[in-house]
């Protein structure tokens, strides 16, 4: 039976982080400790984890210095074999630390463990993206990129790791970042370990909350995917990952070009467009390159 710390990192979400931790309690697996990482949090979230009263529940308290560095005191503090990672506005179906367990029993060389996810809202409307390229069931993934470059397969608090990558790796979420840090921790990973995968949406993350990272992001180059470029560049990406390594880079330029519209930074935009590498997704790119040569407003509605 595997032991699964979990890592909750804590900022200002007292109207949620007690479904959250509750959400891991209530799991038809049992987790070995939930490490809630405050993160200098000015309202009563840390109260209301306090209150919870359950021995399995860590309240540890740190100046604001990002998610990052909360994530990362998390990681320090664990001592299960495996480390979850879940959001303060997220939750956990009661199914999926179990099928985290039975991912971890049947490919226990992995190097990440995830499943899919369900976008919610609080009026209550769900979504759940769709998968491109994906097989049935739970599977080993040993191209992570060319299906990463398709779309998501999990987010951040629908992943576990192993612990002894954290340590023995010495991989940790880049300080002071809180775009892409998480992808920057997925594709270290991914790199040089497979990764198995069930493509059920057994974890809800919450959008259309003021200040969470889903409705904040600054529309700009991630340095996740530069440093990611860099390594592709450098030629220390493995041979069968460099064709999804090229369509990642390339659709993460498209990606950001689209905010940069919405934001209506038009010139930013087309630098980016005029990369040859974007027309590898022809559709999205003509569909953009559409937009910037529009009228603002009718540009940001074309996009949309």
């Amino acid at each position: 039976m595997s032991s699964i710390s979990v890592v909750i990192p804590l900022y200002n979400k007292q109207d949620f982080v007690a479904q959250a931790v509750n959400s891991v309690l209530q799991s038809s697996y049992p987790p070995h400790e939930v490490i809630v990482v405050d993160d200098g949090s000015t309202d009563h979230g840390p109260q209301r984890v306090h209150a919870i009263g359950d021995s399995r529940v860590r309240l540890v308290s740190q100046a604001n210095r990002g998610v990052s560095a909360a994530r990362n005191r998390g990681i320090d503090e664990a001592r299960g074999e495996y480390i979850a990672f879940l959001d303060a506005d997220d939750y956990w179906s009661p199914r999926y630390l179990g099928a985290i367990a039975e991912l971890i029993a049947r490919f226990p060389a992995c190097g990440m463990y995830g499943t899919h996810y369900y976008y919610f809202r609080n009026d209550g409307d769900r979504q759940v993206p769709r998968l491109r390229g994906v097989k049935p069931g739970a599977q080993r993934v040993e191209r992570f990129f060319e299906l990463w470059a398709r779309g998501a397969l999990f987010n951040t608090s629908a992943v576990v790791i192993p612990r002894r990558l954290f340590n023995g790796a010495g991989i940790r979420f880049p300080a002071g970042e809180q775009h892409g840090e998480d992808l920057d921790v997925w594709f270290r990973i991914a790199e040089h370990w497979p990764v198995a995968y069930l493509p059920e949406p057994l974890v809800g993350y919450r959008v259309g909350v003021n200040g969470s990272l889903a409705e904040s992001f600054a529309a700009d180059a991630l340095p996740c995917m530069q440093r990611l470029a860099s390594r592709y560049r450098a030629g220390a990406i493995a041979a069968h990952h460099r064709k999804g390594v090229s369509r990642i880079l390339s659709s993460g330029q498209l990606a950001i070009a689209s905010h940069l519209l919405a934001k209506g930074e038009r010139r930013r935009a087309m630098a980016l467009l005029y990369d040859p590498g974007c027309l590898r997704f022809p559709r999205f790119w003509l569909r953009l390159f559409v937009a910037a040569h529009l009228p603002s407003s009718l540009g940001r509605q074309w996009i949309t």
